[in-house]
């Protein structure tokens, strides 16, 4: 498994969504898989990788525009720059459309990561790659287990800032509130006539105070993506990991499920925002729906004895099922791993794909975004040397524990 995270790394390198290095990925990895399972397919669509994170620089430049339009208002009041009364309400209004605008582009798009603003991006193809293992009997379940090929663009907010650069996020996030209840108030105010010099003067300085936290979200992201061992080949080498085993143990009854259909899923374009993982919800839904079928998403594995699984994922609003994370968390005890149930408390893997269509899923990796942020969490650090192989084979045993576990109750 860690072999196969090295040659990636060093064969295609870092794999941006949409990119000719991502579909080299997903060649590699149906390859290998085509060594284990009964069957192996490509499913390709269409997405705007771009969209999920390339308006963020724009978002920022657009605040920076309003703040001068405020502040041009703003000498108007003080009479230092006298402005016809109709472009002065014009400059507001204006900047509470753009405001509105940046906003609705930060919570809909990078937050909740609908595709609401998909179309002012170019399209790209991608592709998941599907590996299943037919069960001895009759199908009467469906487990999958997933993980993600592509990489993330290098965050230089979390390289150069480090756990400063989350607060640096919220801080952002409230400012830019801020600032769109302020414009209100003063097109308010100077629509009643209202004159509040003092108050708006205060604002003022303090939009002046928050423009270092533009500039840091102007440079946001690199365009250049990290080579992704940790986050997330890791998964995926689980994945063939998970294939190898059911393959030499197509015999035994002890380990090869009876009832029980498998599917092994690297999914492209979760760095873009879970295009590839919605993609398949979409086009298998019906089978996912018909068939009593549960996901285990795995993403971001390090370190040995160490468990994260993820109960719900806060900032997208999933709420992951218990009849997936309580047996998981009961088999990595077991295991004497050191195992944790907690949210994610920002961002989203692609197990949130499904819970969110109500398909019982969860996410477990070595990702503790609460407690800590890992120095090669989308940076450049993220190489083969910060996986711990040991890691790899307990995720493993977890999930052929977690398969038989489903298969029994059959």
């Amino acid at each position: 498994m860690h072999n196969f995270i090295e040659e990636v790394c060093n064969e295609i390198g870092p794999r941006e969504s949409g990119t000719q290095q991502e579909i080299l990925a997903g060649n590699k990895i149906e390859s290998e898989l085509k060594k284990f399972c009964d069957q192996t397919q490509q499913e390709a669509y269409t997405s705007s990788p771009h969209a999920f994170l390339g308006g963020i620089r724009y978002g920022a430049i657009i605040v920076f525009i309003t703040v001068i339009f405020y502040w041009l208002s703003l000498l108007n009041d003080l009479e230092i720059l006298l402005l016809n009364p109709t472009l002065n309400i014009a400059l507001l209004i204006i900047s509470i459309i753009l405001i509105g605008v940046t906003i609705s582009y930060f919570i809909l798009e990078v937050m909740k990561y609908y595709e609401t603003f998909d179309f002012l991006f170019p399209k790209k193809e991608s592709r998941n790659i599907i590996g299943t293992f037919i069960p001895k009997n009759d199908v009467k379940n469906i487990v999958i287990f997933s993980a993600h090929h592509d990489s993330a663009f290098e965050f230089n907010t979390f390289y150069y800032l480090k756990r400063f650069g989350q607060v640096i996020i919220n801080v952002g996030y409230l400012g830019v509130g801020i600032i769109l209840i302020a414009i209100i108030l003063k097109l308010t105010f100077f629509v009643l006539l209202i004159e509040q010099p003092i108050l708006f003067l205060i604002f003022g300085i303090f939009f002046i105070i928050f423009i270092p936290i533009i500039i840091v979200y102007i440079f946001f992201h690199s365009y250049k993506p990290v080579l992704g061992a940790f986050d997330n080949l890791s998964g995926v080498s689980v994945l063939l990991g998970i294939a190898k085993y059911l393959s030499e143990n197509k015999t035994n009854d002890e380990i090869f499920p009876k009832n029980t259909k498998v599917n092994l899923i690297s999914f492209a374009g979760e760095e873009a925002g879970l295009r590839g993982a919605k993609r398949y919800v979409n086009m298998h839904y019906e089978e996912l729906r018909s068939v009593p079928t549960t996901v285990v998403n795995m993403d971001s594995i390090a370190k040995k004895d160490f468990v994260i699984i993820h109960n719900k994922e806060s900032g997208i609003g999933a709420k992951h099922d218990p009849i997936v994370f309580e047996p998981l968390l009961d088999i990595a005890e077991n295991l004497n791993l050191n195992a944790k149930l907690m949210p994610l408390p920002f961002g989203a893997t692609d197990g949130a794909a499904f819970s969110k269509k109500n398909i019982p899923a969860t996410a477990m990796g070595g990702l503790n975004l609460k407690e800590e942020l890992m120095s090669y969490y989308h940076t450049r650090n993220d190489c083969p040397a910060v996986v711990e192989k040991e890691a790899l084979g307990q995720f493993a045993q977890i999930c052929i524990e977690y398969l038989k576990f489903v298969d029994n109750q059959s």
